[in-house]
This record gives C-alpha cells, sequence and structure tokens, in this order.
C-alpha cells in the first residue's frame, strides 16, 4: 500500500514541483536582467516585488482553499459540483482583489514608512501600481489551477508556467532597455495575462465537464467557502509575513547578516520545492479520497514520509557541505563564514518546514483550515519571533539566533499539525452500510 501511495503522489507532485520551480525563477530572471542598469533600478524592482508578494499572498493562499470542496466533489464523482466551488472561489478572488489592488497603488507612502531607501522608493512604487493590473489575472490563474489539479491534472499549469517564462524573457529584452523597471512590471503583466488564457486554453478538455449548471450565487455557500479560504490565505500571510521579519531582523543584525540570511533561506527554499509539490498532491489524493468515502490514511502516512524524506537528504548536504552551498551564493568571506554557521540549524529547519507543509496540504483535503492558521499564529509570532530576536540581539548569538527561532516555531507547527491529522485518523469511521457511505470525517473542532 506504502509503495502504491508514494506513487501515485510522485506522479502528481513532480509537475507541480517543476511548476513551482518555473514560477520562482521569473523573479529570479527579472533581476538578473534589470541588473545592468544598476543597483538602484535591481534594488526598485526587488523591493517592488516584496511588495507586490507580501499583500497578495493571503488572496492566493485563499485560492487554494477550494481544494477541499473541488478535491472531494471530484472524489465523489461530481466534476460539474467541483466546478461550482471554483466558480465561487474566483467570485471570492475578485472581491479580495479590491484591498490587494488598492494596497498595491499604496507602495509609496508605505515602502516610506517603513524605512526603505528615498532613492529606491519611486521605482518600486511604479513597478507595484504597474503590477497591481495583473491581480485579478494572477489569482483568477490560482483557482483555475486548482480546479484543474483537484481532478488530477497537473500537467497543464506546468507547461503553462514554461511558456510564461518565455514569454517574460522575450517581454523583457524588449521593454526593459526603453523602459527601465517599468518595462519588467508590464513584462509581468503580460505573462500573467497569458498564463491565464493559456491555463484556460491548455485545460480547456478537462474544465468543460466542470462548467457550473447551478447558480453560483448562494451567499450561504459563498461564506462556507469564505470560512475555507480565508483561513488558508491568512496561514499562509502568517508564514510568509514571518521569514520577511526573519530577513528585518537580519538587517538589524548586520547587512552582512542579511546576505547570509538571504542566501541560505533561497538555499532551503530550492529544496523546500519539492514538499511544496508533495503537498499540493496530498491535498488532491486525500480530498479525493474523503470525496469517495475511502480510507485517506495510507495517502497521509506516505505524503509525510515522502516529504520528511526528501528534506532529510537535501539537509545532510546543507550539515555536511555548509561552505559549499555559501560560495555558490556569495564569496565574501562574512557571508560564507555566516551561511556555514546557520545552515546546519536550516537542515532541521528544512525538515520540520517538509513536514508542516506536507501535513498542511493533508488538512486541506480534510476540510480542516482554522485550526492550521491558529497553529502559526502561535508558532511563529508568539513563540518563534519573540524567541529568536531576543536570541539574536537580547543575548547577543545573532543571525543563528533568528534560525534558532525560527527551527523551533516549525517545530512547534508541526507538531501541532501532526496531532490533528491523528486526531483526524482516530475520528475516521470504517464502513457504515446502513448510512450508504463507507466512511466520514469528523467536522472541524
Amino acid at each position: 500500500m506504502l509503495v502504491i501511495e508514494v506513487r501515485r503522489l510522485t506522479s502528481l507532485a513532480w509537475p507541480v514541483v517543476l511548476g513551482q520551480l518555473g514560477l520562482v525563477g521569473m523573479g529570479s530572471v527579472d533581476l538578473l536582467m534589470i541588473g545592468g542598469l544598476g543597483r538602484d533600478a535591481t534594488a526598485a524592482v526587488g523591493l517592488g516585488n516584496t511588495w507586490s508578494f507580501s499583500v497578495l499572498i493571503v488572496a492566493l493562499g485563499a485560492a487554494t482553499g477550494i481544494d477541499p470542496l473541488v478535491t472531494q466533489a471530484y472524489g465523489a464523482g461530481s466534476a460539474q459540483r467541483a466546478g461550482v466551488a471554483a466558480s465561487r472561489g474566483l467570485l471570492l478572488v475578485a472581491a479580495l482583489s479590491v484591498p490587494v489592488v488598492i494596497l498595491h497603488l499604496l507602495a509609496a507612502p508605505a515602502l516610506s514608512a517603513l524605512g526603505q531607501p528615498g532613492q529606491v522608493v519611486p521605482g518600486a512604487a511604479l513597478y507595484a501600481r504597474i503590477l497591481s493590473i495583473s491581480v485579478l489575472p494572477m489569482l483568477s490563474f490560482s483557482v483555475i489551477r486548482q480546479l484543474l489539479q483537484g481532478g488530477g491534472s497537473m500537467r497543464p499549469a506546468m507547461w503553462v508556467v514554461g511558456l510564461g517564462n518565455l514569454v517574460n524573457v522575450v517581454g523583457n529584452l524588449a521593454l526593459i532597455e526603453r523602459h527601465g523597471v517599468a518595462g519588467v512590471a508590464w513584462s509581468t503583466v503580460i505573462v500573467r495575462w497569458v498564463m491565464l488564457v493559456g491555463l484556460i486554453g491548455v485545460g480547456y478538455r478537462q474544465l468543460l465537464p466542470a462548467l457550473p449548471i447551478e447558480r453560483i450565487w448562494d451567499l450561504r455557500a459563498l461564506r462556507r467557502l469564505a470560512a475555507l479560504a480565508l483561513p488558508v490565505g491568512l496561514q499562509v500571510g502568517l508564514e510568509v509575513w514571518a521569514f520577511n521579519a526573519g530577513a528585518l531582523i537580519a538587517g538589524w543584525i548586520s547587512p552582512g547578516a542579511l546576505a547570509a540570511h538571504t542566501a541560505a533561506i533561497n538555499a532551503i527554499a530550492l529544496a523546500f520545492m519539492v514538499p511544496y509539490g508533495i503537498s499540493a498532491a496530498a491535498a488532491t489524493r486525500v480530498g479525493n479520497l474523503v470525496g469517495a468515502r475511502a480510507d485517506w490514511r495510507p495517502a497521509a502516512r506516505s505524503a509525510l514520509a515522502l516529504g520528511a524524506s526528501v528534506m532529510v537528504l537535501s539537509g545532510l548536504i546543507f550539515a555536511l557541505l555548509p561552505g559549499g552551498v555559501a560560495r555558490a551564493y556569495n564569496p565574501d568571506p562574512e557571508v560564507v563564514a555566516l551561511v556555514t554557521r546557520i545552515l546546519p540549524i536550516g537542515a532541521m529547519f528544512g525538515l520540520f518546514d517538509a513536514v508542516q507543509v506536507v501535513s498542511f496540504g493533508i488538512l486541506r483535503g480534510l476540510g480542516d483550515t482554522r485550526r492550521p492558521a491558529l497553529f502559526n499564529v502561535l508558532g511563529y509570532w508568539i513563540v518563534g519571533l519573540p524567541l529568536g530576536t531576543f536570541l539574536a540581539l537580547g543575548l547577543g548569538l545573532g543571525l543563528p539566533g533568528v534560525w534558532i527561532g525560527l527551527a523551533l516555531a516549525l517545530a512547534l507547527i508541526s507538531g501541532l499539525l501532526v496531532l490533528r491529522i491523528v486526531w483526524h485518523g482516530r475520528a475516521w469511521i470504517g464502513p457504515a452500510p446502513d448510512q450508504g457511505q463507507r466512511g466520514r470525517i469528523r467536522e472541524q473542532g
């Protein structure tokens, strides 16, 4: 059973991994291609993108929150019910796009209030203002991707992201020389619209059976969707903001500490793409099994084992070869020394991160989204960040103190999530012929 589930999860996960790497790669390509215009232009694109992602992340997370309704509908054999859920998801993200766009337009005063360099803020604000045009297509792309993935169609998004990378390079070549920072932003806007249209085009055969035939303007159903989706958005936002706060603390220590923190986070983030893909696969697989009233527990165990195994292997590389990893990012002796000190902590950090992201996927498939968001509040904002700040600045441990705080936060969160999965597993009821079902999942408690 374990081998069968691992094969199924792997076949679902690898297109998600490649697609996510493609999305991350677009930002890296933008920074490389704008680099010829100087440090301030590069900083403006980086800062503008950081602001945009920070205000977009809750809505992006909410788009993935349609998973329980979509995957369970497909598991029950109802593509149309999945389509209704996704259509309501589009309504939800359309509503969420309004405050997100407003926050993009307020980038200049917000970044100035946060003490960002005066020579960089105008370019970053221009970048964010232009990107506001692409908020709705980006969120709509995410909802349609979740609809396709919920039915097991993982490859359309991967192919479309590949197309988006090609369009991004061509757009940058055509626009950067004349328009600079604005050219990078307009290229990104074009890419996001192309990806939305492309995903509909590539996945139309899978989308046709899911066209909704019932009314989607059902306030009770929309409230239920929001109750599932918004906690997912909050959970993702709390995590991203926590790591942004970690970077801020590193900047308080020294520029070298910030550079080392950025390099180490990037290295771990690349390895993290694999458990991220496994998490998406777990959400699909578990949700389908719940919808089919089948035992989801073997799939959950397999997903956790697979995600943890991947990060154990990458963790060994970080623990045994930290200097080589550090020099691949930055040859500066101070940065190399700091990265060498924190990457062994990052090896544990990555393992806990894999367990928590896969656990989030499993619980999303089960329709349990509220408690996990509370776990992030506890782990990051009540324990991890205050402890990391105290260790780094109060006790003088510097950057390793920040990383110890983040690692302990992830350990706490992953432990609570696994206990939550165990609780659901014990609550699962086997065959109940008198009720015409093969199993039930207890409602959130």
